[in-house]
């Protein structure tokens, strides 16, 4: 519906709203920040522990989370159907810019005391301030999770959702974006919605349809390993959490021990790297390449 309407407009055009589009999300998350004040030093560190497991009290916990996820991808990538690593190399490269971007939001946020890491479950080695295993964390999960995508790809054939998925993308776009004005002072929320919200709009105005219904699916997939390695993440199985929140920064309410603000954050990574990782497939397949 949409993008038919912008065939008709000249590139110049086309460019300028691009460009528009980056702006608004980009200015009104920028606003965001600097029209909240932050209150440090009220991370929540105490969740109300849903069943305690002894063995995941170690300063290897996050390191472990990180191993036992990313194995599955090395191990299985090998397979002939999904052929998982013909992909390597664009997976990284689609992750690299991705992983700049979070690690520099990480650092800005953990500086402010939006959030916070326990030194009871990491090794103790920083970078910038942030534990070690939450830089490889944003390589090491959008890998896993990528892996799911192609498996997922290699099965289905047709897009799923295909029917309504249009309708879909138009409803979560005003969802994130309604949720991101609406929770203004919540930085946490209102960032993770908003820039999902406008790399959506984005998407669906410029980009090639045909994969979001995909993305959709594996979203939905991962949701499911999401919940167990953020349950541990958050402190559902420890004394006390590995990442902490300030309360006032995010939405207030948990799924089990997840903030419901992860699940936002998650999509906006997840479908980031999916985005650029098709782009350089089709600039491939225009090539030639495999």
């Amino acid at each position: 519906m949409l993008q038919p309407m912008l065939s008709s407009w000249t590139q110049e055009s086309r460019d300028k709203l691009k460009y528009l589009v980056i702006f608004t999300g980009l200015f009104l998350t920028g606003l965001m920040w600097y029209t909240n004040e932050i209150i440090p030093g009220i991370l929540v560190t105490q969740v109300g522990t849903i069943h305690p497991v002894s063995f995941l009290e170690t300063k290897w916990l996050y390191a472990f989370l990180l191993a036992f996820t990313g194995v599955f991808p090395f191990m299985f990538g090998f397979i002939p159907k999904p052929d998982f690593y013909s992909q390597m190399p664009r997976v990284f490269l689609a992750n690299l810019p991705v992983t700049i971007f979070f690690i520099l939001w990480d650092i800005y946020f953990t500086d402010k005391g939006v959030w916070g890491f326990s030194k009871q479950y990491t090794i103790g080695d920083q970078i910038a301030g942030l534990p070690w295993e939450e830089c490889l964390f944003f390589i090491i999960i959008p890998t896993a999770c990528t892996f799911i995508y192609w498996s997922l790809n290699s099965v289905i054939k047709k897009e799923p959702f295909a029917a309504i998925e249009r309708m879909l993308t138009i409803s979560f776009i005003l969802l994130f974006i309604g949720i991101g004005l609406w929770k203004w002072e919540h930085i946490y929320t209102s960032t993770a919605t908003l820039l999902s919200g406008f790399l959506l709009l984005f998407h669906l105005l410029f980009a090639k349809p045909g994969y979001r219904g995909r993305f959709y699916l594996a979203y939905l997939v991962t949701c499911i390993p999401f919940l167990i390695v953020n349950g541990i993440l958050t402190g559902g199985f420890t004394e006390s959490p590995v990442v902490m929140y300030n309360p006032e920064e995010n939405f207030g309410i948990r799924i089990g021990t997840v903030p419901v603000d992860d699940f936002a954050y998650s999509f906006l990574m997840l479908f980031a790297n999916i985005f650029l990782f098709e782009g350089m497939r089709k600039q491939s397949n225009h090539s030639g390449e495999k």
